[in-house]
């Protein structure tokens, strides 16, 4: 884990995986007057290496940077490095009592400043999707593609719509959050501790996933365990962070206009998943100017799991 020291004081943790990441980059514009400087008679400059393609993943709800460990053989397959960022009170950034999805995506550009990184890809898997979309409204031509994998859309004032399909577990939180957040905190907490316990998912029995989720968390172990130390991350320092998102989520959604983001961009999404239903997906393809919405039989889970080599493949063309 790395830390960036942000102008505010707080601390923003983030983790690399897949390919190894670039070289710092100059500023573009620095580059440009460094040419200009050089004149006629200069020599011409090294052909510059292949660029790295870089995925800034935003993790879902409970989960922690450690979340794109799962994707860390698919992305060095296509040779693609996976910049992972833990997002205010969960893993080890610091918690922001003012947090909304846009100063997380302030949060994160100062992050990408630091690096040099002037171009990225924008990855939400579930409850990160409405921080990716914020994020890539604040970059603007510096996102070079969105992906959405069994993405959370934000459904305050429109859960008829949007809460179709959705698992009992789920529809309890969001009613939870809107008229009862004690008992969501007491719920929370009550996970954190109990998903101490070795080798248990107990989030995966208790957060209303699909039969397909419970079979391939079985057929394939050391996926599941990697997920299950990315929630265990994200509730060590409480839960506060992820009553924040449940905030966020169900009472006070975001102002982003997702008709701004004429960006590629490719949604995932599992016909199974009881979890963020496919109307949440369907909604952003609808919202979103240049979506193209794959829709496979998988949970989800499953979804990623299985398909991670596509998903990331789609973001590349191949």
């Amino acid at each position: 884990m790395q830390r960036l020291s942000l102008r505010d004081g707080r601390s923003l943790a983030y983790s690399w995986f897949g390919a190894p990441p670039p070289p710092r980059q100059p500023a573009s514009q620095e580059a440009l007057t460094i040419g200009k400087a050089a004149g006629p008679g200069a020599a011409a400059p090294a052909r510059a290496a292949a660029p790295i393609s870089v995925l800034l993943h935003f993790h879902g709800f409970l989960s922690s940077r450690l979340e794109a460990a799962l994707l860390d053989a698919d992305a060095r397959h296509h040779g693609m490095s996976v910049l992972a960022v833990d997002r205010p009170g969960h893993g080890g950034s610091t918690l922001n009592p003012q947090q909304t999805v846009e100063s997380t995506a302030e949060d994160v550009k100062e992050l990408l400043d630091s690096l040099g990184l002037h171009s990225v890809f924008i990855q939400g898997a579930s409850g990160g999707a409405p921080y990716a979309c914020a994020t890539a409204a604040l970059l603007g031509t510096r996102a070079a593609g969105l992906l959405l994998v069994c993405p959370l859309m934000p459904a305050a004032g429109r859960e008829a719509e949007l809460l179709f399909g959705v698992s009992p577990s789920s529809l309890r939180l969001a009613h939870g959050a809107q008229h009862h957040p004690w008992r969501v905190w007491a719920t929370l907490h009550a996970l954190r501790l109990l998903q101490r316990i070795p080798h248990g998912n107990l989030l995966l029995r208790l957060g209303g996933f699909s039969e397909e989720d419970r079979r391939v968390m079985a057929e394939r172990p050391e996926a599941a365990a990697a997920l299950t130390a990315a929630v265990r991350e994200g509730l060590a320092q409480g839960v506060r962070g992820a009553l924040q998102d449940l905030q966020l989520f169900y009472v006070n959604p975001p102002a982003v206009d997702l008709s701004s983001l004429a960006l590629p961009t490719h949604i995932w999404q599992g016909t199974l998943d009881s979890t963020t239903p496919p109307a949440m997906a369907c909604a952003y393809a609808r919202a979103l100017p240049k979506a193209t919405l794959h829709e496979l039989e998988e949970g989800h889970i499953s979804l990623p799991f299985r398909h991670n080599r596509a998903i990331l493949g789609s973001l590349l063309g191949s």
